[in-house]
């Protein structure tokens, strides 16, 4: 305290008021870049909310363009198979008026047949027979073989415009649209 000593009250009580000062201005100081830095940091929460709400925004456009490109293709798909079953029933209508019920495909044959759109193994079959097929083991007509082919023609046009849709939905963008056969 030797240093201390040296000096008298005045000088003692102007390095007490300067650092008074001192630690008065360096207070305002931190509080102003405190505040500044609140003001910054503010500003930043209000641009990252901006950012958000934009974001957000554009996400419900996209989920709204979605919906509706998503509406539109199932009202076509909808009218698609409409059409298609009116189709079919048309047919139906003009197979029964235009076959005669003769017997076209005899028992071995359907029997294939059945077996092949079943998916199963065939079994093992006896040799055909030069002779015709015994009545017991049922025939198809010419009306059988036209209902079929319509029918599997109408699965096959309603699967493929199902399809269809599908392929559009993931590949046309909202502005430009796919269009199939």
């Amino acid at each position: 305290m030797k240093f201390l000593s040296n000096f008298g009250w005045f000088d003692m009580l102007v390095m007490a008021i300067g650092m008074t000062l001192g630690a008065t201005a360096t207070h305002v100081y931190d509080t102003a870049q405190i505040e500044i830095t609140k003001a910054n940091l503010a500003g930043v929460k209000a641009h990252y909310s901006d950012q958000q709400a934009q974001a957000t925004q554009a996400a419900l456009v996209r989920l709204q363009e979605a919906t509706q490109r998503a509406n539109a293709l199932q009202n076509t798909l909808d009218a698609t198979e409409q059409r298609l079953a009116t189709t079919k029933t048309e047919l139906s209508n003009e197979i029964q008026k235009s076959t005669t019920g003769r017997a076209c495909l005899n028992g071995r044959t359907v029997g294939l047949l059945n077996r092949a759109t079943t998916g199963s193994e065939p079994a093992i079959l006896p040799s055909a027979t030069s002779g015709p097929a015994e009545a017991s083991t049922g025939f198809a007509t010419d009306t059988d073989i036209a209902s079929w082919i319509n029918s599997a023609t109408a699965q096959y046009n309603t699967c493929r415009a199902r399809l269809d849709a599908l392929i559009d939905w993931h590949m046309s963008t909202p502005e430009k649209g796919v269009q199939h056969d």
